[in-house]
């Protein structure tokens, strides 16, 4: 009996050899490169990319801060000319960058309310331009919008200050919360509300009983997402501030007079408060509720009626497009009497030469940016999405998102002690630096549509290849890579919209390179409003194809 078992063993080991040998050689890397030691190998260095390059300069600023503690006390509570001013400016600019964001995100809410209702529950011509018109102010770089917003608004005599700010505050984070509302409208089904509807309840009974409790989580998510990013804006805000000071301005102003300590501290505050607003997000969202419980039928009737329902939606899109889209997009109608022609292509200064430099810096890093997140970011994905890892796997994914949350100033400041030559010394001020710093906040954007597609892809098929002989990695290439296509492109477009349209983190960073969207704040600031003018137009339509690309990758998905 035993002879016999043996002889069969051996001849299925036989067997087994001669089919390896006649396996086409894609097929033999295929089962090579599917061993356990290559999957636990690139899950190390990937997880060690993941701590160098996203974890490492955050922790890296609370040791620099601990580690000059003297320092700080020195420069910024105990200088022997000034005292504690410079403490004092700190918190006056970190009182205005709350108090910016705290306007903009609460109008922003307003708006977003009946906008996100149109855009979900009512079908009208025009609606999917509308859909792209709300979203592109989030794909276009923020100091475009913001030579944009001071252009129309200056119509009208507002000039750079405070109330300019949250202008353009308001216009490039309404993109955050009203997308967040969209995305839990239409997950949630209507059977609840054309119920309540058919049982005889007023339109607005319904919505404050059952819409707006199921608008609630996205809510909650889209105005944090939407404060820290206010929070953290720098290339709009140099543009619209004028004599105001906000916490990314202030870092930015520290970092150029080499001022490390004081920026140091400045940015660990504002890291902190983004993670707790970041961490916030989940337990917030369980904790809090709408009152639903009481009914008021005459007013809620009397709110209900259709003429005031189309006076609140005409409303409500004339809000939209008076107070964020044609003041972002004014700028396109300027490009007809700026005599950029003159300054940008016949002016002795060469600005043409600066700007083509700074695209082609601009779709570099960008390029580079998505390649090497590319290469990195699909198997982050499986370790979130295929690894049995317990408490880590939680960990990792709440991590991820940090750098959308952390103002990128602070990051690009992290970054910089973190890599240059107060760190590691690995890198100066420059190309590398911009690239090391724009691969850090865009990681998230490349990451998340591919755990997206391979939450929601059918295992099953893959199990069926599997349990049919073929390896891990023959599975990958021939069914899993195909299907989260879609996600994949989705994440390389998002993170190069992302990395085009960043100026707080770059400008930290920089050295002598120029990106475009800091070409234009220093076209600004030098008074070539033509050269500004032509400069973001450019970038805009850029921009505006680069998204409507995005939502044609998102309709295929879905």
């Amino acid at each position: 009996m035993i002879k016999k078992n043996y002889k069969r063993n051996q001849y299925l080991k036989e067997s087994s050899q001669e089919e390896e040998l006649n396996l086409p050689l894609s097929l033999k890397l295929d089962r090579f490169f599917s061993k356990s030691i290559y999957r636990k190998s690139l899950d190390s260095i990937v997880i060690l990319f993941f701590i160098l390059v996203i974890i490492g300069p955050i922790i890296n600023i609370f040791s620099t801060i601990f580690l000059n503690i003297p320092a700080i006390n020195k420069d910024v509570f105990n200088d022997p000319l000034l005292g504690d001013l410079q403490w004092h400016n700190m918190l006056r600019a970190l009182g205005s960058s709350f108090s910016i964001a705290s306007i903009a995100v609460g109008v922003d809410i307003i708006i977003a309310f009946p906008i996100s209702i149109i855009l979900t529950r009512y079908n009208f011509r025009g609606k999917k331009i509308l859909d792209a018109l709300v979203d592109l102010p989030m794909a276009v770089p923020t100091s475009a919008l913001g030579f944009s917003i001071m252009l129309f608004w200056g119509i009208f005599g507002i000039y750079p200050g405070f109330t300019l700010i949250v202008l353009g505050h308001i216009v490039f984070t309404f993109p955050y919360i009203v997308r967040n509302m969209k995305i839990v409208l239409e997950k949630s089904a209507v059977l609840y509300e054309d119920a309540a509807q058919t049982l005889g309840a007023p339109g607005f009974t319904v919505f404050r009983t059952i819409t707006l409790p199921l608008m609630k989580e996205g809510l909650i998510a889209g105005a944090i997402l939407a404060f820290t990013r206010s929070l953290g804006e720098t290339g709009a805000t140099i543009i619209l501030s004028g004599l105001i000071e906000t916490a990314p301005i202030l870092i930015v102003g520290y970092r150029r007079q080499l001022d490390l300590p004081s920026a140091s501290l400045l940015a660990g505050i504002l890291i902190v408060i983004s993670l707790l607003l970041l961490f916030s997000i989940k337990f917030i969202t369980r904790k809090i509720g709408f009152p639903v419980s009481s009914v008021w039928p005459r007013i809620e009737r009397f709110l209900s009626k259709k003429n005031l329902r189309h006076i609140r939606d005409f409303l409500a899109l004339g809000i939209l497009f008076v107070v964020i889209l044609i003041p972002a997009f004014y700028i396109i109608v300027e490009i007809i009497g700026a005599n950029f022609v003159e300054e940008v292509f016949l002016g002795k200064d060469y600005k043409w030469a600066f700007l083509y430099t700074s695209f082609i810096y601009s779709i570099e890093i960008g390029a580079l940016a998505v390649f090497i997140n590319l290469i990195f970011g699909i198997p982050f994905a499986f370790i979130i999405t295929k690894r049995k890892w317990g408490k880590v796997i939680t960990i990792l994914d709440t991590i991820l998102d940090i750098p959308i949350a952390i103002p990128s100033a602070a990051l690009g400041f992290a970054t910089f002690l973190f890599w240059g030559p107060s760190g590691l010394g690995l890198f100066q001020s420059g190309f590398f630096m911009i690239l090391f710093v724009h691969i850090a906040f865009t990681f998230p954007y490349m990451v998340r549509p591919i755990i997206g597609v391979l939450e929601s892809s059918n295992k099953g098929v893959e199990e069926a290849a599997r349990t049919l002989g073929a390896s891990n990695m023959t599975v990958f290439r021939k069914i899993t890579l195909p299907n989260i296509k879609q996600g994949i492109i989705a994440g390389c477009i998002m993170t190069f919209t992302r990395s085009l349209g960043e100026t707080g983190a770059t400008i930290v960073v920089m050295g002598g390179i120029r990106t475009i969207p800091v070409l234009i704040v220093d076209f600004v600031e030098a008074n070539a409003y033509a050269s500004a003018i032509f400069a973001s137009v450019i970038i805009m339509i850029f921009s505006a194809f680069l998204i409507f690309a995005l939502r044609t990758v998102s309709k295929k998905r879905g």
